[in-house]
């Protein structure tokens, strides 16, 4: 996908926007949990997907790719 769709995207997708803007932001899961009302182990299951389904090797990579979108 690319970026300019994601942001239509991560805005129909409930959580999983909010928590691509906090991880490029920098937050960690448990600031994460605590912001959102969640868990860390379901904000690590969605950061896991999230860089999955963006096809990246990594959180950091997350990190920078979110950052730039911001």
């Amino acid at each position: 996908m690319r970026r300019d769709a994601l942001a239509g995207f991560w805005e129909q997708t409930g959580v999983l926007g909010p928590i691509y803007r906090l991880v490029g932001k920098g937050l960690n899961d448990e600031s994460i949990a605590l912001k959102l009302g969640l868990t860390e182990v379901k904000v690590r299951g969605c950061i896991a997907w999230i860089v999955h389904l963006l096809e990246l090797k990594s959180r950091q990579e997350l990190v920078l790719y979110a950052s730039t979108a911001a």
